[in-house]
């Protein structure tokens, strides 16, 4: 019997923070591309990748969602991948992916060596494997590399990320579109043997994902209102969140 070849995109925002679209666009674009599951990973959230989860059971997607968020550390941003709770922003590196993996949760280092969005640098990554290493040394706690966002702040670093990971790093490999309007779903993608979640995880796990780059689709498919609108409302939706998260917490 030939083995299932799935794919999935890690990481995905909606209009709950910074995004352009809602849940149920996202679902229909991820399952016309393909997608086995896909991570909705708001900004210090996770109530939009609960909406999201929420929408696909009731409509019968066929799209598995991972309950995520895109942590703010202090040294860049972190991707958390099933998740029960949001995390608190502005911690260390380290701190951010600790508590992820207290959660049972995989974390992810999002969009290495970009300058923009806040991303980890090359010491950043290299001080968090020194300061996580005796907790890497449980199987459990994994920590994985975004190597594959179409995004040109990302993409223009990523020959020198795939060679530092090669080398020095050795970090399991993940593909996220980062996508904030629907027609970016499955621009990159992280493959894997089996379908569902749980054999995303053991793929992970086993360091046998793929991160692929496919493309953005040209401004005209996305339309340019909606492109010089979205830097506006990550501007306002994304820190008017995070103000109200931490007024709650103080």
């Amino acid at each position: 019997m030939a083995t299932v070849r799935s794919a999935a995109d890690l990481q995905i925002h909606t209009r709950a923070s910074d995004g352009m679209d809602d849940a149920r666009s996202i679902l229909r674009a991820a399952e016309a591309r393909g997608m086995d599951c896909i991570a909705v990973t708001e900004h210090d959230d996770i109530a939009g990748a609960v909406v999201a989860r929420n929408v696909a059971e009731r409509s019968g997607s066929p799209v598995h969602v991972i309950i995520g968020s895109e942590i703010t550390s202090r040294a860049g941003h972190i991707l958390g991948l099933w998740l029960d709770q949001p995390l608190p922003m502005l911690r260390s590196a380290a701190e951010t992916v600790s508590a992820i993996w207290r959660q049972g949760g995989i974390a992810i280092i999002a969009h290495p060596l970009a300058r923009f969005p806040p991303s980890l640098g090359e010491r950043a990554i290299d001080r968090l494997l020194a300061d996580l290493q005796p907790e890497l040394a449980d199987e459990r706690s994994l920590l994985a590399l975004e190597t594959a966002n179409p995004h040109p702040t990302a993409r223009w670093r990523r020959e020198r990320v795939l060679r530092l990971n090669r080398e020095r790093w050795h970090l399991p490999e993940t593909g996220g579109s980062d996508a904030h309007f629907a027609e970016h779903v499955g621009a990159a993608l992280t493959r894997y043997e089996g379908d569902g979640p749980e054999a995303l995880r053991r793929a992970l796990l086993s360091t046998t994902t793929e991160a692929e780059i496919i493309s953005l689709p040209p401004w005209r498919e996305v339309g340019l209102r909606r492109i010089l609108a979205q830097p506006l409302r990550g501007m306002t939706s994304t820190p008017a969140a995070a103000l109200r998260r931490l007024r709650k917490s103080a």
